[in-house]
């Protein structure tokens, strides 16, 4: 073991140490510790206009779609024990002599940069991480080629992760890399070039990106980290790889090498275990077969693999081995970009140790029908994905509500969707749309009469609180509780023939009949695009994939 490691190890050590002990003898509190050139202003970012969901875009009419299933008192605070004074005296010596020559996470000790963390957590001041006490704290992590990789700093992973603290619920939000976000008002880039052009312009790429954002998603981003593939296989590897369940097995013949040509990956299904470069290749596939050629899949894929790293991480054999927490805190240092204090990072461990990764929700979004997002080729060649409305309302409202979604999801109330419009595929669309949301919808077909205008939410049961506020807020609309007896809840059933596990006719919590504020113009977009499948060959476009591969 170097000195560099021995000292960061120390470091985490003594942070836990006082933190414990600062829980329990000082004072009886809540704890509280732990490619591209940018020439333009970015504060200039366009607003986005209410959130208001629609599905269908405006084309030629199709055949009819069918009907189918689918406190005590605080103590005063003690006096330091003896012990503990000598404790950390003993240690700022030895930081300090192993510190004096190393480039490491503490080779700011000398100028106190050591006492200012133990500060932060000894201290009786309360000392809360950014959006704490607005009980959401928001990340984005990143995942890039880094050194070795054409186009090292383009992110070929975007997630926005958010905790709630008084629940300990936790939610990622995948981001496609092709999508477009605001650089300024007249200025779009894909999302993956952000922290690129954040590095070349002197700004900061993880400063750049969470500002980037926070201005589009209307949503403050806090903190940011990023990694690159090599720390990604190496940490893996130190924690003896990772348990995954392959639901698909596929093969992918057009994986990259690192010198430009191509090589045949390919996963069985099933449960295996994973070392880095395997679970990086898994992560990183976009040209597979049964279904996983999709940037969709690809964004499950490495929303698995991050939740079944957390899931290591944080298990007992990992936690009482000190030669893996050196080893993993090593790389850390040495391959990870965080603007995460010390003191902070120590927090957000022991504030995230009841978080249950089964009950961490996923999400995402893509170009499917009834989904956020279009894909087009733009002027220049490149292949780009832009919200559906032609601004980014809905993509804002979903990550806004996402922790109110995943209480709704939860509800697992029975919603039927009926299309109240002549506009074909309607409904179908809508159940795409929510199916990414998790809501449990029973069926979906054409409406009895299709003359709606606007949509209409019928409540049978009043049981679904959060599913009810949710869907308001997701349709823009009130729901109703004072139902005609042509919309009775046993009428639709029996219409329909929607029966329990008993053959009895099912009870349906909501209603959803479509009308025509539903419709969306598909002419509306950010930037103009051609149709992908217009085109007979795809060799003019251009796709980052070989710029960070």
């Amino acid at each position: 073991m170097d000195f560099r490691e021995l000292t960061d190890a120390y470091f985490i050590s003594i942070i836990d140490i006082l933190q414990e002990c600062n829980k329990m003898d000082f004072k009886k509190r809540k704890i509280n510790l732990l490619e591209e050139d940018l020439h333009n202003n970015f504060d200039n970012q366009p607003q986005p206009s209410k959130p208001k969901l629609n599905f269908k875009r405006k084309h030629k009419a199709d055949s009819n779609e069918p009907t189918r299933e689918h406190s005590g008192k605080r103590r005063g605070k003690k006096k330091l024990p003896l012990f503990f004074i000598i404790l950390i005296i003993a240690f700022l010596g030895m930081a300090n002599l192993l510190a004096a020559d190393n480039d490491g996470f503490l080779s700011g000790v000398k100028n106190s940069y050591l006492v200012r963390q133990i500060t932060h957590i000894i201290s009786s001041k309360e000392q809360y991480l950014a959006g704490e006490q607005e009980d959401r704290i928001n990340f984005v992590l990143l995942g890039m080629g880094g050194a070795g990789h054409n186009g090292p700093y383009l992110t070929d992973t975007i997630m926005i992760a958010s905790f709630k603290p008084s629940s300990k619920e936790a939610t990622i939000f995948s981001l496609p890399r092709d999508m477009i976000v605001p650089i300024d008002s007249n200025n779009y880039r894909k999302i993956n070039s952000v922290y690129t052009i954040g590095q070349n312009n002197g700004v900061g790429g993880g400063e750049l990106m969470k500002k980037i954002l926070t201005n589009t998603f209307n949503i403050p981003v806090h903190y940011f980290a990023a990694v690159d593939f090599n720390g990604f296989i190496e940490m893996i590897d130190a924690i003896d790889g990772v348990e995954i369940n392959v639901d698909t097995g596929f093969v992918d013949n057009q994986f990259p090498t690192y010198d430009e040509k191509w090589q045949s990956v390919s996963f069985d299904a099933g449960k295996q275990t994973m070392d880095g470069l395997t679970a990086l290749r898994y992560s990183r596939s976009r040209h597979g077969n049964n279904g996983e050629g999709s940037d969709f899949a690809r964004i499950k894929r490495q929303q698995k693999v991050i939740l079944a790293a957390k899931e290591k991480l944080t298990s007992f054999n990992t936690l009482i081995n000190p030669s893996k927490i050196t080893s993993l805190f090593s790389l850390f240092t040495k391959y990870t970009s965080t603007d995460l204090e010390p003191w902070e990072a120590v927090k957000l461990v022991h504030m995230g140790k009841e978080l249950n990764t089964q009950n961490i929700v996923t999400q995402s979004i893509d170009d499917r029908p009834g989904g956020y997002l279009k894909a087009g080729i733009a002027e220049d060649g490149a292949y780009i994905l832009q919200p559906v409305t032609g601004n980014y309302s809905q993509i804002n409202l979903l990550i806004k509500n996402t922790f109110d979604l995943q209480q709704a999801s939860q509800e697992k109330a029975k919603i039927v969707i009926q299309n109240g419009t002549i506009v074909p595929g309607l409904a179908l669309e809508a159940v795409n749309y929510l199916d990414q949301i998790g809501y449990n919808i029973i069926r979906y077909g054409n409406a009895t009469t299709q003359d709606k205008i606007s949509t209409i939410i019928y409540d049978y049961t009043n049981n679904n609180p959060k599913t009810k506020e949710s869907l308001e807020n997701v349709f823009s609309i009130k729901s109703k509780d004072n139902i005609p007896l042509d919309y009775d809840s046993s009428v639709v059933a029996s219409n329909w023939g929607i029966r329990d596990d008993n053959g009895e006719l099912a009870q349906i919590d909501f209603l959803i009949i479509l009308g025509q504020d539903q419709i969306i113009d598909e002419g509306i977009e950010i930037i103009t695009t051609i149709d992908p499948s217009l085109l007979l060959s795809s060799s003019t476009t251009t796709s980052t994939e070989e710029e960070i591969e």
